[in-house]
């Protein structure tokens, strides 16, 4: 009876124990649902920012499960006015969620008890109820504490014991050679960029990159000792400088002996004005390189030059690029000349020289031909026949008929003369 009795006060004693572990909770569940109260607008701000949902809203863990809008990362504000929201990606259009007019939403919300944990979630068109989980952690966050209630954010330390005893682990172990060894992958990533930059692709991406900086970068090419322009400043183009003469045979440290000066042509070129000598220096002959001596104007010659680069007005000459084809006249096509003989109707054999001149008769019924053999002949246009030879002693550079049809007179050319011949009389 004694251990009995014993047991059944034990039994009450921890039946009154969690009778009042409950009263506790539940006093804490009622004074965390009244600061709820106070705190539940904000919350469903932060869960809205945050995108969570409550038990209402299924859960899963999966990444490959598919949002219910699936227009990604696009401000709604372009869809304004419009009934869609977006595109799948099919391509069709996604209907904008209905949405209740304020007064129905106000009657909803003293119908519903979750009202003031349920936010609207724009971008999917849904309706979200929190739950105690999100609200909980949203509270923690705006309070800028840990998301999770169990992290500890001071862990305690954990002690290692090292194996020898001592405080610090110290070694004079050599290295491992493993750290200094080239690592495959790294020696494969490298292979693939010098791959890609060898392709083609690649070198045309980095020509139009420098064509691009190119013609972005401003050409600041203008003398410096030009005049500033009074209007708009525009850069001259570049241009070269005036060329130094090529060293010659005289220059060389041992020239041929017919570029080294006598005594008297070195007393006459010392005689010479310094502008007048056709050399600025005295040739001379030396066995080695290394026993040429300073020259002795070099200074004074490189100042010169700077004076010549400085002082020199310079212009730039534009070339004249003329194709040689184009200086030919044109000549126009055998079409646009027509009517022309296109066949040989007759022949004029008997010249033994070149024929120099020709001329047709008035009435146009003759024909007289000078030649460089010395003579003039009278032909017979219709037949071709020779009827008359003049034989005149000399080379006839010319012959013409008169223009008065009645006399029937010709002249000739013979040297510095000229004859007057009557052709047609016997």
């Amino acid at each position: 009876l004694g251990s009995r009795w014993a047991d059944d006060s034990e039994e009450e004693e921890e039946e009154e124990e969690a009778a009042a572990a409950a009263l506790v909770a539940a006093a804490a569940d009622a004074a965390a649902e009244e600061e709820d109260g106070d705190d539940e607008a904000e919350a469903r701000r932060g869960a809205a920012a945050l995108g969570l949902g409550g038990s209402e809203q299924p859960e899963s863990d999966s990444e490959d499960e598919m949002p219910l809008n699936t227009i990604g990362n696009v401000p709604l504000e372009w869809y304004d006015g419009f009934e869609h929201v977006g595109y799948d990606l099919e391509g069709r259009k996604i209907m904008r969620g209905a949405r209740t007019d304020e007064l129905d939403a106000l009657i909803k919300r003293f119908d519903d008890p979750d009202a003031n944990r349920t936010i609207h979630d724009a971008l999917h068109g849904v309706d979200v109820v929190l739950s105690q989980e999100d609200v909980a952690l949203i509270r923690r966050l705006q309070r800028r504490r840990y998301p999770g209630a169990t992290f500890d954010p001071y862990p305690e330390t954990v002690p290692f014991d090292f194996p020898d005893g001592k405080v610090h682990p110290l070694s004079s172990a050599p290295p491992r050679k493993a750290p200094f060894l080239p690592s495959k992958d790294e020696a494969k990533k490298v292979m693939r960029l010098v791959m890609a930059m060898r392709s083609e692709q690649y070198q045309r991406s980095v020509a139009n990159r420098r064509l691009q900086e190119a013609k972005e970068r401003p050409d600041y090419q203008q003398l410096i000792w030009d005049e500033p322009p009074e209007g708009e400043v525009r850069h001259r183009k570049r241009l070269p400088a005036p060329k130094v003469s090529l060293p010659g045979n005289a220059e060389s440290y041992n020239p041929p002996k017919e570029y080294l000066f006598t005594p008297e042509e070195a007393k006459a070129w010392e005689k010479m004005d310094p502008a007048d000598r056709p050399l600025g220096f005295v040739p001379q002959a030396y066995d080695a390189m290394r026993k040429v001596p300073q020259y002795d104007g070099l200074i004074r010659e490189r100042f010169e030059r700077c004076l010549d680069l400085y002082l020199c007005p310079r212009e730039a000459k534009t070339r004249l690029d003329i194709d040689p084809d184009s200086l030919l006249p044109q000549l126009p096509s055998p079409a646009e000349l027509r009517p022309f003989p296109e066949r040989l109707s007759s022949r004029f054999v008997g010249h033994a020289g070149r024929v120099l001149s020709v001329s047709v008769s008035p009435s146009g019924e003759h024909l007289l031909s000078a030649s460089a053999d010395g003579t003039v002949k009278l032909w017979e246009v219709e037949t071709g026949r020779c009827e008359r030879t003049c034989s005149l002693g000399a080379e006839v550079r010319s012959v013409r008929w008169c223009p008065n049809g009645e006399t029937a007179v010709a002249a000739a050319v013979v040297g510095v003369k000229m004859l007057l011949l009557l052709p047609l009389r016997e």
